[in-house]
């Protein structure tokens, strides 16, 4: 209990130890990145989750690059919206411009993919505002901004920014970013229709795209070289081709890149004559993946496809039937065609508007001489201002409507739990503590009911979760039903549910006796389900000044309910208590590291007690209230300058106090309650002495873990343990040939009581004592266990003329190894005899 302050310590030892995690960990960074462009996505996502226990031991620029890895991997999964969600929201984090134009690049192609334009368009506009800022990223932007204009029908400005790129990456040796480049001329050129200047750009597109090891531009190159061979006649070669790319991009795992391949390949198949049945099986499926995919381009060139395969087999019907097909599609993509010009335009529109507001402010140094000018082009602005902000406000209203109703949706969405329709536990606490407060100030009663479906567990197990699922769905109906607009009823996880009722006991008893009238047994798959519930009920009184409180005290009811039986109603406070209930104290120890060393004896007496007090590490405190919200915290009672004396009376106090109201009380210490801990025995003593049962169950201490740490057996040469300011003050001898422990050696020498640090005075003198029994040079041990999970214990090894200059924390322990060897005492009792060779060796 003494080592609360040094949690703030033990922390910051964390932060500059995570500073050269970040270095540790930059070469598996830098692998999955390479995976994303060299592998199968699946690959560099298996890398991904491998990784992602250590998150917290990465920079947030490293997590930001894995993060912007593992979007892209899910795009090309085919996850396309979910990646747009998840790098919009990369988006809104700081991180360096070049990584921020790298992550624009992504998210403006995948936006693009899905046709979200006006998204795409936006993201590229914010984007070329930091071009300056990050050089090094232009050529891979530039790209990505040819790549849009060729969707726009801006195929020469495509072109433009195409080669602006390509002159961009041709200075250095990035192989990927050549890749890229040629692939963006490649593509302006097939939308100009100069199809044989595009089937150039492909092949030297696949060279490069190889020796970057990027297989899914390799892929596109092989697959750009098979349609412009296609697009001029030569479809045996267009054939081969399209063969190589559909392999390569069935090895990466790129959904989209197969497809268009499939679609490139039935045509070629069509116009060659050969194995029109296998086109018609290509065309069936890609048909069936476009309309689902909602690519209305795609379909209509599908569906053309299929018309002109249908006039090959001499199906004039069916071929009439699939041009209408197209043209339907076609009229579909013209729309989708539109609304890219319009992002498009509204983008350009939005520019030259920023651009005339800075010619406006120049024209204003200008004013005297060219006032008339000035005049007329400010009103000009002015004109083009109201249209602009009028436009927007035509914008904002549709968009406000659409956010309006996906708020209310949303908004209901996370104040109900979705298979009971009930208020979830987050809106029933919050609904609750709304109500309970305005009870009480109107002096009405307030219940709480606490309720869950018996042998639940059993239900699942036996007939299925899908029963389970009905059964919880189906009470959620009932409990609406009977509970009506009387009260606020919720899932609380589980199969628990709570009801809060402004009204007393008994009318919450007859309601309950109601909702089990209702209860009846529930059909699933043929099988016929039999289910009951058991309910705990509490009433506020003046004892209950909170809501948690009054929860508690019904879910401690229906814990009663349980053991007595199950399938019935337990009032809190109504019946004596029952076996093993009686009040009394418990102390239990937390161990050193709550997650690891926590019995389940030590969790039970937690759940099972009516208050809670805690002395513990911050994880382990947040761990005893996930259990536990009504946990009380005794570390407040710590201060800087303070007697830990007066710490110590007035935790003692606040736990005596609730053992004396007749309480059942567990009181948690930190590692071992009984080891340098004073209130433990001070307050099992107390209550002993007043009647009142208490026992003390034991926890991991910092020595069990010392032992096992430094591979130290006390039993081989025994060990002397003492407290460092104990040993100094008293006349104690030290056995030299045994291994002694110090404790809590920082605060050596302190009187007061209320020092937290080390101070070298204390320190000096206690080298000065130990030098009666050692050298100078004798190694010794600074021990401190972990209480982390992701920690490693301290056991930094020095001489002890040194320790004067070390770092302490409050809990550090001083650990002295023996000195020379043990020697047989023959004054008393005659020499032992040696074992013989041959004979074993015996260990305790």
């Amino acid at each position: 209990m003494r080592r609360a302050w040094s949690i703030a310590v033990l922390w910051l030892a964390l932060v500059i130890t995570s500073a050269f995690a970040d270095e540790a960990l930059e070469p598996q960074v830098a692998e999955i990145e390479r995976l994303g462009i060299a592998a199968d996505w699946r690959e560099a996502n298996a890398k991904i989750r491998a990784l992602s226990p250590r998150l917290e031991a990465l920079s947030r620029e490293q997590r930001q690059r894995m993060e912007l890895v593992r979007l892209r991997m899910q795009a090309l999964s085919g996850d396309e919206a979910g990646a747009i969600t998840g790098l919009s929201a990369l988006l809104r984090e700081q991180m360096p411009a070049a990584l921020r134009v790298r992550v624009y690049t992504t998210a403006i192609n995948v936006a693009a993919n899905v046709e979200e334009w006006p998204q795409a368009f936006s993201w590229l506009d914010e984007a070329l505002a930091f071009l300056n800022e990050a050089p090094q990223e232009s050529a891979r932007l530039l790209g990505i901004a040819s790549y849009l204009h060729n969707l726009v029908g801006e195929t020469d400005k495509a072109r433009e920014l195409a080669l602006r790129e390509l002159a961009l990456v041709d200075k250095g040796n990035d192989d990927h970013a050549l890749c890229i480049a040629l692939s963006d001329i490649a593509m302006a050129e097939d939308h100009s229709h100069r199809f044989r200047e595009s089937e150039r750009w492909h092949r030297r597109q696949i060279d490069a795209c190889i020796r970057a090891s990027d297989t899914i531009f390799a892929a596109n190159g092989k697959y750009g070289v098979g349609k412009m061979l296609a697009a001029q006649g030569h479809h045996e070669e267009a054939l081969d081709w399209a063969g190589r790319a559909l392999a390569d991009f069935g090895k990466a795992g790129y959904a989209a890149g197969e497809w268009s391949t499939r679609l490139m390949l039935a045509g070629s198949l069509i116009e060659s004559g050969r194995d029109l049945d296998r086109a018609g099986r290509l065309l069936a499926d890609t048909l069936r993946y476009y309309r689902g995919q909602k690519a209305d381009t795609a379909v209509a060139d599908t569906e053309s496809l299929l018309a002109r395969l249908a006039e090959k087999r001499g199906d004039l019907a069916e071929a009439l039937a699939h041009y209408k097909g197209a043209a339907a599609a076609t009229a579909a993509a013209e729309s989708d065609a539109r609304e890219r010009r319009l992002a498009y335009l509204q983008v350009q529109f939005d520019t030259r508007l920023k651009e005339q507001r800075i010619a406006l402010l120049e024209a204003e140094k200008e004013l005297a001489a060219l006032q008339v000018t000035a005049t007329q082009r400010r009103q000009w602005l002015l004109s083009a201002g109201i249209g602009g902000l009028l436009l927007t406000a035509i914008l904002l209203t549709v968009l406000l409507r659409r956010s309006f109703r996906e708020r209310r949706r949303y908004r209901w969405q996370s104040e109900h739990d979705g298979l009971t329709r009930l208020y979830n536990y987050q809106q029933v606490r919050k609904l609750g503590e709304e109500a309970f407060a305005a009870a009480r100030r109107r002096g009405r009663p307030f219940t709480a009911i606490v309720a869950d479906v018996d042998r639940f567990k059993g239900v699942n197990d036996h007939f299925g979760h899908a029963a389970g699922d009905e059964a919880l769905r189906c009470l959620g109906g009932w409990i609406t039903e009977v509970v009506g607009e009387r009260g606020i009823a919720g899932r609380s996880g589980g199969d628990e549910f709570t009801i809060l009722l402004e009204d007393d006991a008994s009318q919450a008893e007859a309601l309950l006796q109601r909702l089990r009238e209702r209860i009846e047994p529930i059909s699933v798959f043929g099988q016929t389900v039999h289910f009951s519930i058991s309910s705990g009920v509490s009433e506020a009184n003046e004892h209950v000044s909170t809501l948690e409180q009054l929860v508690h005290e019904a879910d401690q009811a229906l814990y009663r309910a349980k053991r007595r039986g199950r399938d019935r109603v337990v009032r809190a406070g109504a019946e004596e208590r029952g076996a093993g209930e009686q009040a009394g104290l418990v102390v239990v120890g937390s161990g050193i590291d709550f997650g690891r060393h926590a019995s389940e004896r030590c969790l039970s007496e937690i759940r099972e007690a009516e208050v809670v007090f805690c002395l513990v590490n911050p994880m382990a405190l947040a761990m005893i209230i996930s259990l536990r919200p009504d946990t009380i915290n005794l570390g407040v009672h710590y201060a800087l300058g303070k007697d830990r004396r007066e710490t110590y009376r007035e935790i003692d106090e606040r736990i005596m106090a609730e053992v004396r109201a007749g309480k059942r009380v567990c009181a948690v210490f930190y590692g071992h309650p009984g080891v340098f801990a004073d209130v433990p025995h001070v307050v099992v003593r107390k209550a002993r002495a007043e009647g009142i049962p208490a026992r003390m169950e034991p926890g991991i201490s910092a020595e069990a873990c010392l032992y096992a740490d430094l591979g130290l057996d006390p039993g081989q040469r025994g060990v002397q343990s003492m407290e460092a300011t104990h040993f100094l003050v008293y006349d104690r001898q030290i056995d030299g040939a045994g291994l002694v422990l110090l404790w809590q050696v920082a605060l050596a020498g302190d009187l007061t009581c209320s020092r937290f640090h080390a101070e070298r005075e204390g320190l000096q003198a206690l080298v000065h004592k130990l030098l009666r029994w050692y050298p100078p040079e004798h190694e010794v041990i600074l021990y401190e266990a972990a209480w982390l999970p992701i920690e490693q214990p301290r056991m930094e090894r020095l001489a002890l003329h040194d320790l004067p200059d070390a770092r302490y924390a409050e809990y550090t322990t001083l650990v002295i190894p023996p000195l020379g060897e043990l020697e047989e005492d023959s004054t008393s009792y005659p020499p032992l005899r040696q074992p013989a060779a041959d004979s074993p060796a015996t260990t305790h």
